[in-house]
């Protein structure tokens, strides 16, 4: 018998060793049929080989026309920048709808989707949810008339580790991944959402079922061991670890490593994934600073991927990730559109077919074969000088007989000098080292440094870009310097403003005298 006071104790105990933050028990079964399964289910599953080029999208399928829902704001306005062909059919409810979305996939060559799951769990009556069944069913449909659609990964929406409205009064519970509860709240959209898709439909690379995953911001706290609690806990529950693409900020290890941004910066390039998109336009969202990146009629989405085919077969990455599918709010789309038509599905299929043969495209590789690119004042060779602009504002002056550029003021408290690199020349020095050499006259600013776009998504202000090279002082002689940069683990796909690679001029009366640029390829080994 337990005394009265022993007793109390431990109801006392219980109480406050409870997780305060979050009042909600986990579901501790998924809203799917297909749970839980075994190694023998998986046995005549299809599958992509790991480092065989696939193309895949983000597909948002949160629309509803007839509850307006992700249709129209809430203030009565327009939701959509871009706007589908056929407006009249779409909603996640329909699978009519879908069978449309994967028609158009097949036709622009695309290898797999990932439905954006905004899946809170034991939500079961939400779109994410609701949407999955319709989708599975167009799937089948295209199957059964003899076609092949996409296979099915999962794009997990980290966003609900924040925003979740998850506890039984109204708040959110802000998911905390050190803790034993955290770990197994993230773990359940996973289960949930595959619970949900017939396994012989899921996206896989050597067997594995493919889950891409959003911002790391979102979460509370990290631990280094959360993804080897996701490999557990799916093996346990479906017979198989799951292939695990990350963004750069998460911890743990992955199987890969990806960057949402590519409809804006791209093409974004990690070892084993690329992601670029056609443009950015969040005009009809509420609330948002205008961000535009014009799409030039479709020349914007051609050079990314260009920029991705002219880098060599054997060191560039093998996914290709199209952002998006059909994010018709942030107007990054490439599905069929009424302000398009289906130019965007035409390009897609042209440059995925190039994608998976492996073709390695050499346009205007004047400088591919090149020992160096130089520029000098109004005679670039393979090295060209951004024209002013915003920070780097400057002009032509002459010194004696020596002509240069020397920085200029301009609306911001910074200045640069900014470099392109001729793309045939940088195109073959991905993830290799460049000596790069300045003549400077040593007078003006109190020092200066060079940054560039390089493959180290850890060093650098960008996942990348911006790394920056050792200062240099200067003296104020007046004389003409040489200095020579290392710069390893190059990248050069202009994420540095546009460009290449810059010179920041810094302190004094900020200004520097540039007479000449060169860069040349070194034999160092690549750096790690």
């Amino acid at each position: 018998m337990i005394h009265n006071r022993t007793r109390l104790s431990i109801l006392l105990l219980c109480v406050f060793c409870a997780p305060l933050s979050a009042k909600n028990k986990l579901p501790s079964k998924p809203p799917g049929e297909f749970f839980p399964l075994q190694a023998k289910d998986h046995e005549d599953a299809d599958t992509f080989e790991h480092s065989q080029p696939i193309v895949g999208t983000t597909y948002f399928y949160w629309y509803d026309i007839d509850s307006k829902s992700h249709i129209i704001n809430h203030n009565g306005t327009d939701a959509l920048t871009t706007h589908p062909a056929d407006m009249n059919n779409i909603s996640y409810k329909r699978a009519s709808w879908h069978k449309e979305q994967l028609m158009d996939m097949i036709d622009a060559g695309v290898d797999f989707l990932m439905p954006v799951f905004w899946g809170v769990p034991g939500k079961y009556d939400g779109w994410s949810f609701e949407g999955l069944a319709p989708l599975a069913e167009a799937h089948s449909a295209l199957q059964k008339e003899g076609l092949r659609p996409p296979a099915i990964a999962l794009f997990y929406d980290t966003s609900i580790l924040r925003w979740n409205s998850f506890n039984q009064d109204g708040p959110s519970y802000h998911v905390d991944l050190a803790t034993e509860f955290g770990k197994d709240w993230f773990y359940t959209p996973i289960r949930d959402f595959f619970s949900l898709i017939p396994p012989s439909k899921w996206a896989r690379i050597d067997g594995r079922p493919i889950i891409f995953l959003y911002a790391a911001a979102f979460a509370k706290k990290q631990d280094t061991k959360q993804f080897d609690y996701v490999r557990r806990r799916f093996q346990n529950d479906f017979g198989l670890e799951p292939f695990i693409v990350k963004s750069p900020q998460w911890k743990g290890q992955a199987e890969a490593t990806y960057s949402w941004g590519g409809a804006v910066n791209g093409p974004l390039l990690y070892k084993h994934v690329v992601s670029l998109g056609p443009g950015y336009d969040h005009t009809a969202v509420p609330g948002r600073t205008p961000l535009i990146v014009e799409r030039h009629h479709g020349r914007t989405y051609i050079d990314r991927w260009l920029k991705a085919l002219q880098l060599n077969p054997e060191y560039r990455p093998w996914i290709a990730h199209v952002e998006t599918w059909n994010e018709w709010h942030e107007g990054t789309d490439v599905a069929h559109s009424r302000e398009y038509g289906r130019s965007y599905i035409v390009l897609t299929r042209l440059f995925a077919d190039m994608w998976r043969a492996k073709t390695n495209l050499r346009i205007g590789a004047g400088y591919a074969d090149a020992n160096s690119v130089i520029w000098e004042p109004d005679r670039p060779k393979g090295l060209s000088l951004r024209q002013s602009g915003g920070d780097g504002v400057w002009k032509i002056k002459k010194f004696d007989d020596v002509e240069a550029i020397v920085s200029e003021p301009n609306p911001h408290l910074s200045r640069y000098l900014y470099f392109n690199v001729d793309d045939a020349f940088a195109y073959e020095l991905f993830g290799k080292t460049v000596s790069a050499s300045v003549t400077y006259r040593d007078a003006g600013c109190s020092s200066f440094r060079l940054e560039y776009d390089n493959a180290n998504p850890k060093k650098g202000l960008y996942e990348g870009a911006f790394r920056a090279v050792r200062d240099i002082s200067i003296g104020g002689t007046g004389k003409w310097k040489k200095i020579t940069f290392t710069l390893p683990q190059c990248r050069f796909m202009n994420r540095c403003n546009g460009t290449d690679f810059r010179i920041a001029v810094l302190g004094g009366d900020l200004t520097l005298a540039v007479s000449r640029v060169e860069l040349v390829r070194t034999k160092q080994p690549a750096e790690n």
